[in-house]
């Protein structure tokens, strides 16, 4: 309902603007009157009483109404005739105006006892077309007679007292009176244990135009704030992209609001709607439009990056700068799915193409130039012609790299010409010329390999040429990224479920010492039963009872026997899958076209057992596959043979 405002004050809250007098008794005072919160305050005054210390009492109610608010006569109306006019069509005219006289008697308060205790508030929305009572937790209510129509008369008086009509805009409440005077007549004095709220009275609220507004979504995207709400000063909006389907931009067509009006009477005026921003731009057919009554939606039919000139908007998906750099573009984040291909010209051998820190995210990313320090590139092709900083960064689907001393990962393929102490991850890497740094690839293909290298891989790797030295080559499916989190898994199960197995068998073999220790106790037991039984002796609880602790040592020694089956079956599954992951090891080769250089490391990983086989070629042979073989006696042995050419 949005605000509320508290109307009424508690009763025991002093007037401020009462002046003290010192308080004078007097009888009910009786009094004809459109305001009833005036006449109170000017009783009040006359006698130097609060106002909360005065009660009121309706003695007469007389309704008048307008229908036209420039007719200086008022029609006075019963409450039958009132429903006429209770209507959207009379109460939204604002010509219709309507109004109440009220006699009352105006009393000092005098609270009675059902009441004393209670703490029942008005409240109304900021308009005042809603009134709602609520009772508050903590209040005390006693059975009385009627205490229905008590608590609707209660009501009634604060309504009176805060200036709104009555019997005109009320709604039936009589369900939550009626449950507050059940609660009352089982508990005798009930208390209330949390806040009870209900409607009383309901008029019509207003309804706010909507001024026009066009909402440049494809910008507002490019400013939004990430999660950890830093500001990127990096990115500055250099191209907006967007994807198929995404919604560019948005009008919202002015839209008229609805007059209301108060439980006061009073008419509530709204505004006329604001036009200020009707599109006076066209669209190319790469923008679909959607018009409503309400709204024209502006969306992208493919993807690429938005272009608005001369009052056209567009969709391309080529771009071509000289350098990406703090200074002339900042970070371009087109995102990978949005169809932009990006092309940085740049290609001076002192400069960097794509500039110190930035980042770079498109569909497809050609960088003739130089990488600088700390950038990070996402694409699903990238393509950089000349080297980049051991601080960068490429992540893509497929790559290639002139010469990479930084990070690369692609998910499919990464070619690289020389390899200058970078890390390169891939489901298969070709490089052509390896001067250090470390490869992680299914499969691995490398045509010179100098020194200070490390190759890892599950299927194979093959070097043409091998002309330094210190290289280790290394076949382990674990480190492997397509691999590496099922084998981690199953190698975490097969521990948890050996450390399972180990408890179970030791909780058992406690149980079957407890069973030998026994079984003599438990067959005399058992005899002296039979032999009591025989001479109509009841047998005793005590030895009843150890009978049975007995059976059930037999059913528990029973269920974790079935327990160690069960764990020893799926330990065996998991060792299963686990070999089956270790067969590509096993078919695993390493190949070398050329002679091993000095201190080359060649090591095969087993996944079950965990062992590391190793063999380290003697240098200056030549042309040699390297492979693992298992025996048949389960043995396991690194076997070299001559290539064939």
């Amino acid at each position: 309902m949005g605000f509320f405002d508290k109307i009424f004050k508690s009763m025991k809250e002093p007037d401020k603007d009462t002046p003290e007098k010192r308080p004078v008794e007097f009888s009910a005072v009786s009094v004809t009157t459109e305001n009833v919160p005036q006449a109170l305050k000017d009783v009040a005054r006359k006698y130097g009483v609060s106002v909360s210390m005065l009660d009121v009492r309706l003695t007469h109610l007389q309704t008048f109404i307008k229908l036209d608010k420039n007719d200086p006569e008022w029609r006075a109306i019963t409450e039958d005739e009132w429903e006429e006019f209770n209507k959207p069509e009379t109460l939204l005219n604002p010509d219709f105006q309507v109004k109440q006289s009220y006699d009352i008697d105006i009393t000092q308060a005098k609270p009675e006892a059902w009441m004393k205790d209670l703490k029942l508030y008005l409240a109304t929305n900021k308009e005042r077309s809603r009134i709602i009572c609520t009772i508050k937790a903590g209040s005390m209510i006693l059975k009385t007679d009627a205490l229905g129509k008590k608590l609707e008369a209660l009501i009634e008086n604060k309504m009176l007292r805060a200036g709104m009509l009555i019997r005109l805009f009320n709604i039936d409440y009589s369900k939550a009176l009626d449950e507050i005077t059940a609660k009352a007549l089982v508990h005798k004095r009930y208390k209330f244990p949390e806040d009870v709220s209900f409607d009383v009275a309901r008029c019509i609220a207003s309804r706010p135009p909507i001024d026009d507004r066009l909402i440049l979504h494809y910008k507002e995207r490019d400013e939004q704030p990430k999660e950890s709400d830093r500001i990127d000063y990096s990115k500055r909006g250099f191209i907006h992209a967007v994807e198929k389907g995404d919604l560019i931009i948005e009008y919202v067509k002015p839209q008229k609001g609805q007059p209301g009006r108060n439980c006061h009477g009073i008419f509530i005026p709204v505004n006329e709607p604001k036009e200020r921003y009707r599109p006076d731009f066209r669209v190319s057919d790469k923008i679909e439009v959607e018009e409503s009554d309400t709204h024209i939606l502006y969306r992208a039919k493919r993807g690429g990056y938005i272009v608005f000139k001369n009052g056209f908007y567009d969709i391309e998906e080529q771009i071509e700068v000289s350098e990406v750099s703090f200074k002339k573009t900042g970070s371009i984040d087109a995102g990978v799915e949005t169809e932009v291909k990006l092309r940085v010209r740049g290609r001076d051998a002192l400069k960097d193409a794509i500039g110190v820190g930035v980042e770079v995210e498109a569909t497809e990313v050609n960088v003739a130039g130089n990488v600088g320090a700390s950038s990070i590139v996402k694409a699903e092709d990238v393509e950089i012609g000349g080297q980049t900083h051991q601080t960068s960064s490429i992540y893509a689907e497929r790559a290639k790299v002139n010469v990479l001393r930084g990070l690369l990962k692609a998910t499919e393929t990464a070619h690289v010409k020389r390899l200058e102490g970078g890390f390169v991850e891939a489901r298969k890497v070709i490089v052509e010329h390896v001067i250090g740094g470390i490869i992680k690839a299914f499969e691995v293909r490398v045509g010179t390999i100098a020194s200070n290298a490390k190759i890892l891989a599950a299927n194979e790797i093959v070097i043409n040429d091998m002309s330094g030295e210190n290289n280790k080559l290394i076949i382990n499916a674990a480190r492997i990224n397509a691999y590496r989190n099922e084998i981690h898994q199953l190698q975490e199960e097969t521990r948890f479920l050996n450390g399972e197995i180990k408890k179970l068998e030791a909780k058992k073999a406690e149980y079957m010492r407890i069973r030998k220790e026994s079984e003599l106790a438990v067959a005399t037991l058992k005899q002296k039963i039979v032999e009591d039984s025989k001479k109509g002796i009841q047998p005793k609880p005590a030895f009843i009872t150890k009978i049975k602790q007995f059976q059930q040592l037999l059913e528990n020694i029973d269920g974790l026997k079935e327990q160690i089956r069960d764990t020893k079956t799926k330990l065996r599954e998991v060792e299963q899958k686990l070999l089956a992951l270790q067969e590509l090891t096993l078919h695993a080769k390493i190949v070398n076209h050329g002679k091993w250089g000095d201190y080359t490391t060649i090591e095969f990983h087993l996944l079950h057992p965990k062992r590391i086989l190793e063999y380290h070629p003697k240098t200056g042979e030549k042309k040699q596959q390297v492979t693992l073989k298992k025996s048949d006696d389960g043995k396991f042995e690194i076997v070299v043979k001559e290539v064939d050419e």
